[in-house]
């Protein structure tokens, strides 16, 4: 058995050095394109990235967002010759890719069209640099991709009904009528409340989400107008759940706009995890918040403004 086996060990390790000299000699070819041996050292090293869903009149796809792990969290810029070569080592037909939900890992998906694979997947009049979008079937409600497995999350203890609701209560009474929203309106409002067990503290963090559905004026300025829309973090401290994170906005086009919660992964090997956000508004479907708990807060991590066409 140990002689059948030796030929396939020998495949294996052929086929690491030729991936290794095949890396070395297109450096050496390149020597006068700075730009390209900067992305092939990087696509050398082959790190995790992480991968955000779009959902736009094209269709659904999963694009690059940003490199992570224990050297840190960066948002991933290539040229346009790194970017093909991206979606070759990572997004083409039969690369696996590992869906999130609630923090989670799922069961791997197989991606079954990569961006350059024939005729492009996608084109944008005049962009010089597009960022690759793959297919894959999508679960229901994910909204990231990872290229391989997090570690594992620091255990928390998890919520009772109970303990949730309390929580939530202390919200119209101690932290609304801060933000200029009157105990009486509040009712007014559709809530959405997310548990994440995002393994910074003993218990779980809560992510409640305020909208009224009422439309503003564009004419209505953010200052002294009542908010129509705030997002609540609570995180448990000593004497229980305390806000750790607190946005208010209008939502129209003269303030800024409505935060839509999408998950929380761990980005940087520390098994406690981030928390995301995007825009509740069209036309910017990359657009991503990050935050770090730091010091009892939430506080911002990074933050991408960029679109498919970067270039």
């Amino acid at each position: 058995m140990a002689l059948r086996a030796l030929p396939l060990g020998l495949a294996f390790l052929g086929a690491a050095c030729d991936t290794t000299e095949r890396v070395k000699n297109a450096l050496r070819a390149d020597q006068g394109d700075p730009v390209w041996q900067g992305d092939s050292t990087l696509l050398a090293s082959h790190p995790e990235v992480l991968f955000r869903v779009t959902r736009d009149s094209a269709g659904p796809r999963i694009v690059p967002l940003a490199t992570m792990g224990p050297q840190g969290f960066r948002l991933l810029t290539l040229s346009d010759r790194g970017w093909r070569s991206f979606d070759l080592d990572y997004l083409s037909a039969g690369k696996s890719l590992t869906p999130y939900r609630g923090g989670r890992a799922q069961a791997p998906v197989t991606s079954t069209r990569g961006m350059w694979e024939g005729a492009p997947l996608d084109t944008i009049r005049g962009c010089s640099i597009i960022l690759p979008g793959a297919l894959a079937a999508l679960p229901e409600g994910v909204n990231f991709f990872t290229s391989g497995n997090r570690p594992p999350l620091k255990p928390v203890t998890p919520l009772s009904a109970g303990e949730l609701q309390t929580a939530i209560d202390a919200i119209p009474t101690l932290i609304a009528p801060a933000a200029g929203i009157s105990m009486s309106m509040l009712p007014r409002y559709q809530r959405d409340v997310y548990v994440a067990e995002t393994g910074n503290g003993l218990r779980p963090t809560i992510v409640v989400v305020y909208d009224d559905p009422e439309v503003v004026a564009d004419s209505v300025r953010q200052m002294g107008a009542r908010p129509r829309h705030l997002v609540v973090v609570l995180d448990k401290g000593v004497y229980g759940y305390k806000p750790t994170f607190t946005y208010s906005t209008l939502g129209n086009k003269l303030s800024p706009p409505r935060y839509r919660y999408l998950d929380h992964i761990d980005v940087d090997d520390d098994g406690k995890s981030e928390l995301f956000f995007g825009l509740k508004i069209t036309g910017a479907p990359l657009y991503t918040i990050v935050l770090r708990y730091e010091a009892e807060a939430w506080r911002e991590l990074l933050r991408n403004e960029r679109q498919r066409c970067h270039a």
